[in-house]
């Protein structure tokens, strides 16, 4: 492919991404995509064969974008094992942040069948191991519950930024708006952490 056709294909991608994750697959449509990527429709279809092709092509982008637990932060896991419930919890609110289109390609997706999920099997494998392999030795030094498994500690800590960044609209005018500020999230940050901490 042609370094014009490889950026033409890019700028299709990452428009797309955008409008899927504000419309949803449905409310997305292809005219509106081609439009605002400044392309014609036709040469969406030539590179993605159909609007579906699109949407799993941008969830695959964006699965393959978002890093679980970067280098640094497995640096400090590994040096300071006491804080590795804080550590995680901390980059995954800010894998949010740095991607705002991620929960909500998430969110659409599992509204949706199962047909853009094809190439999601095995794609967080690398990062699932690095972390399992650091919740593995913070259990061995009985710094969490033996009784919580590995997919369950991980599910938690995913389920709470997602949920923080998904429905920080309502839960700060129905919970609490303290919750969505700096403080109000660094002692999220450190609550979860002790209600995970071994009794």
């Amino acid at each position: 492919m042609q370094k014009r056709a490889i950026e033409t294909r890019e700028n299709i991608l990452k428009t797309a991404i955008g409008i899927f994750s504000e419309h949803g697959y449905h409310g997305a449509k292809v005219d509106q995509i081609a439009e605002a990527a400044a392309v014609n429709k036709q040469r969406i279809y030539a590179y993605f064969h159909s609007k579906a092709g699109l949407f799993e092509q941008c969830l695959t982008a964006v699965f393959e974008g978002v890093k679980l637990f970067d280098d640094k932060a497995m640096t400090a896991a590994r040096l300071e094992p006491a804080r590795l419930t804080e550590i995680i919890l901390r980059e995954y609110m800010a894998l949010h942040k740095k991607h705002p289109y991620f929960w909500r390609m998430l969110a659409w997706t599992n509204l949706e069948d199962d047909s853009s999920l094809k190439k999601l099997p095995g794609l967080k494998e690398k990062d699932y191991t690095a972390l399992k392999e650091l919740f593995g030795q913070a259990a061995e030094l009985g710094l969490l519950p033996r009784s919580v498994s590995f997919e369950t500690y991980i599910f938690t800590l995913m389920a709470v930024s997602y949920f923080y960044n998904s429905n920080r609209k309502t839960l700060s005018k129905t919970l609490s708006p303290e919750l969505f500020t700096g403080p109000g999230m660094e002692k999220l940050i450190a609550e979860c952490s002790l209600m995970i901490a071994p009794q």
